[in-house]
């Protein structure tokens, strides 16, 4: 449990230090990251929430995210036969509590499109508040 949550904080840390996401004020976020069949991370977008509820959409760098996503993917990997394709990673700076959800077969899990977008910008905020 300790390795799983060391490497959680990893993706965490990634996540606040990355440089877009320090250009905007939130508190909790949900990004969510494609995984290639090679095990590379391909895509990423989310949404951070702010403490007053307002929400905008954000993309952080593919390069920031990588490293730490596509090491716990191959963690996870040993652990159950096959790796993710998506990750759900969620975050609150305030309470420091993550939760991560996982896909591994259904690529269109947590796709954001105009039908939809209203209800998984609330899907997926977190409430991870302490």
């Amino acid at each position: 449990m300790t390795e799983n949550m060391d490497l959680m904080g990893n993706i965490a840390k990634a996540v606040v230090t990355s440089s877009k996401m320090q250009a905007i004020d939130w508190e909790e976020i949900s990004i969510i990251c494609e995984i290639d069949d090679h095990g590379k991370m391909n895509g990423v977008y989310g949404y951070a929430y702010g403490s007053d509820g307002v929400y905008q959409a954000v993309v952080p760098r593919i390069r920031e995210l990588a490293e730490p996503i596509e090491i716990y993917r191959a963690w996870l990997q040993g652990d159950a036969a096959q790796g993710f394709k998506k990750i759900l990673f969620q975050f609150n700076k305030r309470s420091g509590k993550v939760n991560a959800d996982f896909e591994y077969d259904d690529p269109s899990r947590w796709q954001i499109t105009p039908s939809n977008v209203e209800h998984m910008i609330e899907a997926l905020r977190p409430n991870l508040g302490g």
